[in-house]
């Protein structure tokens, strides 16, 4: 594929984020396979999350799909992503970086909205009235012929349309030079080996001068009746070196969180939520709170495992409460019913 990003010959029902697993209101969302874990990844520039694979599975096969997607490899590899606009219901396909690199630069995308089937010969005043339209709204007419985004780029340079927009020779720089925050979530996150197989993730952003990062759970064992503790540990191998973080740990049934940090990585505190009785081993001089109702008589929220707004998650209680007391946005969840080894990275 020789352009950046391609418009499909399809366009999207108007329920299929959701029904792909992406509850979020971004105008701009992109799947795509993560083949190290087996599963769908959604991202629309702010988080990135676990999606839906049975409905990822049935819409690459439906019969007006499989034709149009069947070149990209999407239910195997994760070269390419399949890039949504929710306003157009229009689909495009492109490689990865420069669909990550699109979404986290929202001006991109709507000169890609409005250039979808634009004139080629427009003038250079029609095109700065188009940058004034665009800086102000996100509202852009569908326009309904097809010009690839390398060639739009091309155009835009070739007007002269003014600084701050892509133009032909900072494309390729920028799409090589851009860094990404990395993902802190890891493969070897284990809910299937003595776990449940449900695993659940999302991604925020690191904006601030830490992170905080949460796992969740239900339990590390079937066999908690007696609350043995020496039967019931889930390890968390803390490598992310990025900024101190602050390490969220949430159960209902008893666990004893041992915890490994590798050289380099900071932990400022732990805070532990729990039903029953928790307990934080492996680590040394760093503060601990601990909530646990079993415990202390008071937990901080809901007992997550599943992240979404499923009613069985309650997801949005345990993060605002975890957010107000670290006074720190939440960088990353990841989580299932029952769960043996987390790593964040």
């Amino acid at each position: 594929m020789s352009n950046l990003v391609q418009r499909l010959e399809i366009t999207a029902h108007p329920q299929l984020e959701k029904s792909l697993g992406y509850r979020g209101d971004s105008r701009w969302v992109a799947w795509r396979w993560e083949p190290d874990i087996d599963q769908l990844i959604f991202s629309d520039g702010k988080i990135v999350g676990t999606g839906n694979n049975m409905a990822w599975l049935v819409f690459l096969q439906h019969d007006l799909v499989q034709p149009a997607l069947q070149e990209y490899n999407f239910g195997e590899g994760d070269r390419y992503w399949l890039l949504l606009d929710t306003e157009t219901r229009n689909l495009y396909v492109g490689e990865g970086k420069a669909v990550q690199s699109l979404l986290e630069q929202p001006e991109s995308l709507a000169l890609l909205a409005c250039l979808d089937g634009g004139n080629a010969g427009k003038t250079a005043e029609t095109w700065q009235q188009t940058r004034a339209q665009v800086t102000a709204t996100t509202a852009f007419r569908h326009l309904t012929n097809v010009i690839p985004f390398g060639i739009a780029a091309a155009l835009i340079g070739a007007l002269g349309v003014g600084t701050g927009w892509w133009v032909v020779p900072t494309v390729q720089q920028k799409l090589a030079e851009k860094t990404t925050f990395t993902s802190p979530i890891s493969s070897v996150a284990n809910c299937g080996i003595g776990g449940s197989d449900d695993f659940s993730a999302y991604v925020g952003s690191s904006t601030g001068d830490k992170e905080l990062h949460l796992i969740g759970v239900y339990e590390a064992n079937a066999e908690h009746g007696k609350a043995n503790l020496s039967k019931s540990a889930i390890q968390v191998k803390v490598e992310r070196r990025n900024k101190p973080i602050i390490l969220a740990l949430s159960a209902y049934e008893p666990v004893n969180w041992n915890v490994t940090v590798e050289p380099g990585a900071v932990i400022e505190k732990i805070i532990v939520n729990g039903y029953n009785n928790q307990t934080v081993s492996g680590v040394s001089g760093i503060p601990i709170q601990v909530h646990s109702y079993e415990a202390t008589g008071n937990y901080i929220g809901d007992f997550i495992y599943k992240w979404g707004t499923n009613p069985e998650s309650n997801t949005p209680s345990l993060v605002t409460k975890l957010e107000q007391t670290s006074r720190t946005s939440l960088t990353s969840f990841q989580g299932c019913y029952r769960g043996t080894n987390f790593s964040i990275k």
